[in-house]
Order: C-alpha cells, then structure tokens, then sequence
C-alpha cells in the first residue's frame, strides 16, 4: 500500500476574497425653501396655541376670580360673624394677602386676616378670625394642594382647626408639637400641620400692627 494512501487528505481553505469597497452614504441635501416652510409651520401651531389658551384664560379667569371670591367671603364669615368686613388699605406685612376689619353695629369687633403659608405640596391659602383681644376666632382654608389622606387630615378638617381657636400672642409664636404656646398636629402631616401654623401666626402678627 502506498504511503500517500495512509496520509489523511488535507484540504486547503479558499482564499478570501477581497471586499468590496462600500459606497460612501448620499450626501442629504436640505432645501433651505422647504426649512423654511415647516418652521414657519411650527411657528404657527405653537401661536395658535397660545392664542387659543389666552382665550380660554381670558373667559375663564374671571369665572375663576368670582368663586374664590365667594369662597373668601363665606370663610370670613365662618371664621369672624360681621355685619360687613372693610379691607384696610396700606402695605401689608409678608404672607398676609388681604386685611379686612369686621364691623358690627358701627364698631369694629376683629379682623379677618387672609394669609397664604407654604405646605407640603405648595402654598395654603387662609383665612384667620382674630377677636380685639388677639385672640383666633377661626380659621379657614381657601385653597391647597395638599395631598389627600395626609396633608387634608389638616386643611380640610374643620375640627382640626378649630384647635386654633383661642390662642394668641401672649405667650409668643404658635409652634407645632413643642413649645410654651404649642399646637398639636397630625401625625404623619407635620409639615401641613406647621403651614396652618405659620399662616396662623402671620394674621396675629398682623393684627397687632394695626391695633
């Protein structure tokens, strides 16, 4: 037998063929007209839209302006019961929006003091009774954005807030859980619990300026 038979045949790889060079990707050409054309349509979708919310804030703002309004009257009435409620005129000191004198009988027997506080989720919006002897007579929450079950434990429950009533000045600022002249909040809602106190002690503070 011959030798070259007992050699296992080895088979040779192909040779690789070289790759053909790729085609360089087209150059994308921009017609500047066409650029034109759709930014201007842009252009005209975002004024139009704008145009359309400045209408709808237009229509309804003053619907909006006359609630609140409605809802002002009705917490001052809660908080300080008036034959009418006279706003000062003047500076006012820091987070006191609005300073009104309820009278009775020709004489005046508190202030209704709206005060906006910073909360858990944003600004708290209230209105403050305080009787001529610097005393809380009510206080009423307007508007927040508190978040339910935690910051409304605070702001939206009326026996809450009475906790308010009767406290004052005398014995310095109303602090929260602590303190001489204390409040106790909401577990879990302290941060709320601390803007009712802040707008609270800002109406005060306001009061005793203009008595």
């Amino acid at each position: 037998m011959s030798k070259d038979n007992n050699k296992s045949t080895k088979t040779k790889a192909p040779k690789e063929q070289p790759k053909a060079p790729q085609a360089a990707a087209p150059k994308v050409s921009l017609d500047p007209a066409y650029i034109g054309r759709i930014t201007g349509t842009l252009l005209a979708i975002c004024a139009a839209v704008a145009l359309l919310l400045g209408i709808v804030n237009y229509i309804t703002k003053p619907i909006i302006d006359e609630a609140q309004a409605a809802k002002t009257a009705a917490a001052m009435a809660q908080v300080l019961q008036a034959d009418e409620y006279v706003p000062l005129e003047g500076e006012l000191p820091e987070h006191v929006t609005a300073l009104y004198s309820a009278v009775s009988g020709g004489e005046t027997i508190g202030w209704a003091v709206q005060t906006t506080a910073n909360g858990s989720q944003g600004p708290i919006t209230m209105v403050v009774g305080v009787d001529t002897a610097g005393a809380v007579t009510g206080v009423s929450v307007t508007k927040h954005s508190e978040t339910k079950n935690i910051g409304t434990k605070v702001v939206s429950d009326q026996a809450v807030l009475d906790r308010f009533i009767g406290m004052s000045h005398d014995a310095g600022d109303i602090t929260v859980n602590a303190g001489t002249n204390r409040f106790d909040g909401v577990s879990g809602a302290t941060v709320t619990s601390k803007g009712v106190a802040a707008g609270v002690n800002a109406a005060l503070a306001a009061v005793q300026g203009v008595q």
